[in-house]
């Protein structure tokens, strides 16, 4: 992949304490999505999706929701949760079974995206943290 140029947190309202969890390099999670934006131009949209589990993480070249969705955009690109990666090649790929976890990592860092909350598989929602919580039997 090309270098990460930006990160924006597509967020429902009430889900704006995930801007505050990233800036403190907390673990966090919402129901919205994330647009990872490369040098080249390409925005990723990552968040959780029914396939090929109900509770995974997909990723797609446009937005995993319709257009109507009232999502805001946040740029979480100045936190301390993404400084590792941001204006660095990254690479993503899965780190668990049936794409629950997908790992974000540079030379300097990573961030896993995870498709259950707070250790739970019941959650249509990222988690995003540095250590994936263990999950609990669903």
């Amino acid at each position: 992949m090309s270098k990460l140029t930006a990160i924006c947190y597509r967020l429902f309202q009430g889900e704006e304490s995930a801007v505050d969890a990233a800036a403190r390099d907390e673990t966090h999670d919402f129901g919205g999505e994330l647009a990872l934006t490369f040098q080249d131009g390409r925005e990723l949209f990552v968040s959780w999706v029914g396939e090929p589990v109900q509770y995974a993480i997909g990723t797609k070249d446009s937005s995993h929701f319709l257009p109507d969705a009232e999502l805001t955009d946040f740029d979480v690109s100045g936190s301390a949760a993404w400084a590792d990666l941001i204006g660095q090649d990254v690479s993503l790929h899965f780190v668990a079974p049936e794409n629950q976890v997908l790992k974000v990592s540079s030379a300097s860092g990573h961030l896993l995206l995870c498709s259950y909350e707070r250790g739970g598989w019941w959650a249509d929602e990222v988690t995003v943290c540095k250590q994936a919580p263990a999950p609990h039997d669903a």
